[in-house]
C-alpha cells in the first residue's frame, strides 16, 4: 500500500488521542475518524501483507474495543501507544522501537495486551527500510536485547555462524575433502563465501526486524555462489 495510506491512518490515531485528551470532545468528529479507521481496517484486511495485518489489525480492533469500554484515560493511553505504528510500514522505524510505549501500556493495563509483539519471528520486506543505516549502530539492538536477552545472543551466534558457514564449507572442501592442485583461486572462493554469508546473515537479521530487503539477499546468495563456482572451476581445471 502507498505511503499516504499509512500517513492517514497515523493521523487518525493521533486525532483519537487528541479527542480523548481534551475531555469534552466533539462526538461528530469522533464518529468521522472512527469511520475512517474502520475503512482502513477493510483495506488492511484485503490488501496488506501478513506482517502488516497482524499488528495493524490488532491495533485497530483493540482500539475499537477499548473505545467501547468508554474509559477516556485508557483510550488516550492506547491511542498514544499505537499512533506511531504506521511508521513501521513507511520504513521509518522497526517494530521493536515501540517497546517503551507498549511496555508502559502493558504495565498499566495488563500483560494480556500485545502478546504477539513479544514473539520472536522474522519480518521480511521487499525493500530495505529508510532507516536502514541505523541498523549498523550498536544501540539499534538494545530494545530487542531487553525484550529477549537470551534470544538475542542465540540469534547473534546463529547470524555469525551463517556469515562464516559458506567460507568454512569451502575451506573444508578444498583443503580436506578434495585438496586442490592449484591455490591461487582460493582467495576468490573466500570472497564469494563471504558475500554469500552476508545474504544468509541478512535472513537471520529479519528476526530482529533489521532485514535489508530481498534484493540484497538475492544478490549476495546468487553472486557469492557464482564467484565460488568460478573459484572451484579454476582450482580443479
Amino acid at each position: 500500500m502507498k505511503k499516504h495510506f499509512y500517513q492517514k491512518l497515523q493521523q487518525d490515531f493521533v486525532t483519537v488521542r487528541r479527542i480523548y485528551a481534551e475531555g469534552n470532545f466533539n462526538s461528530l468528529e469522533l464518529e468521522d475518524v472512527l469511520a475512517d479507521i474502520r475503512d482502513a481496517r477493510k483495506t488492511v484486511s484485503a490488501r496488506s501483507t501478513k506482517d502488516e495485518r497482524e499488528l495493524l489489525l490488532y491495533c485497530i480492533d483493540t482500539l475499537l474495543q477499548i473505545i467501547s469500554e468508554n474509559d477516556p484515560v485508557k483510550i488516550f493511553d492506547f491511542a498514544d501507544t499505537i499512533h506511531n505504528v504506521p511508521e513501521i510500514y513507511m520504513g521509518l522505524r522497526n517494530q521493536y522501537s515501540l517497546y517503551r510505549e507498549i511496555n508502559y501500556f502493558r504495565k498499566k493495563y495488563g500483560k494480556a495486551y500485545f502478546l504477539d509483539y513479544l514473539r520472536v519471528k522474522p519480518r521480511f520486506t521487499k525493500n530495505a527500510p529508510k532507516n536502514k543505516w541505523e541498523f549498523f549502530f550498536p544501540e539499534s539492538d538494545e530494545t530487542f536485547k531487553k525484550l529477549h536477552p537470551v534470544g538475542y545472543y542465540v540469534l547473534a551466534f546463529i547470524g555469525l555462524a551463517a556469515l562464516m558457514l559458506p567460507i568454512i564449507l569451502y575451506m573444508l572442501y578444498v583443503s580436506c575433502v578434495n585438496p586442490s592442485p592449484n591455490e591461487w583461486p582460493m582467495g576468490l572462493g573466500f570472497l564469494g563465501g563471504f558475500i554469500m554469508g552476508i545474504g544468509l546473515f541478512n535472513i537471520v537479521a529479519a528476526f530482529i526486524h533489521q532485514y535489508l530487503g530481498h534484493l540484497l539477499t538475492v544478490i549476495c546468495l546468487s553472486g557469492g555462489s557464482v564467484i565460488m563456482a568460478v573459484s572451484l572451476y579454476l582450482l580443479y581445471k
